[in-house]
């Protein structure tokens, strides 16, 4: 299991667009994927379970991955967030 976190840099925090940017990327790899913010742990499989922990712009977020290609998922998913998942706003 690992875990990386990063900070959310859309403007509108993780809307529908970004959220299923995310879903898409840790859906292409057979391991676990979740999102942790405040008090919450959702799977980042999910568009509705990323959607559902209503995070806002300048958060921090953690994914934590386990199994088959969690260095990989991480990596993607980290970039993603860094860079809004290419929808700024």
């Amino acid at each position: 299991m690992i875990r990386g976190e990063a900070v959310v840099v859309n403007a509108k925090g993780l809307h529908i667009k970004p959220a299923g940017a995310m879903s898409r990327i840790a859906l292409k790899y057979p391991c676990t994927v979740y999102l942790e913010v405040r008090e919450y742990q959702v799977n980042a499989k999910s568009v509705l379970g990323i959607l559902s922990a209503q995070v806002k712009c300048g958060e921090t977020i953690a994914l934590v991955c386990n199994g088959v290609g969690e260095e990989e998922v991480l990596a993607e998913l980290l970039a993603g967030v860094k860079n809004g998942f290419g929808f700024l706003d």
